[in-house]
């Protein structure tokens, strides 16, 4: 597992992150444990039959691989991930972002 604290500026919709990244459907393959500090993150599951959810501020979170996050405003968060599933996400939005000469994101 990787611990790690992400924030975000503001509104943040990772759908078209994740599909240029080229991530397997355009879903995060990763599943996120995590505890909302500030802010919002919402998870949506396109092509699964489940209902998008929400994690404010002082609530604990687990969203299985196969979602997009939006974040609804500016976040903290603190997650644990699986190494092996989060490495594999983040090369892919790297390398987005490198080739576009911005800072990686999730």
């Amino acid at each position: 597992m990787e611990i790690g604290y992400t924030t975000t500026a503001g509104p943040r919709d990772c759908t078209e992150l994740y599909k240029v990244a080229g991530l397997p459907g355009g879903v995060c393959p990763c599943p996120h444990y995590g505890y909302i500090f500030s802010g919002t993150i919402r998870a949506t599951y396109p092509g699964a039959d489940m209902p998008d959810e929400s994690a404010v501020a002082g609530e604990a979170y687990f969203f299985p691989a196969g979602h997009i996050l939006i974040y609804e405003e500016a976040t903290a968060a603190l997650e644990l991930n699986p190494a092996f599933a989060l490495t594999q996400c983040m090369d892919a939005i790297e390398r987005v972002a490198r080739k576009l000469g911005a800072e990686p994101g999730r």
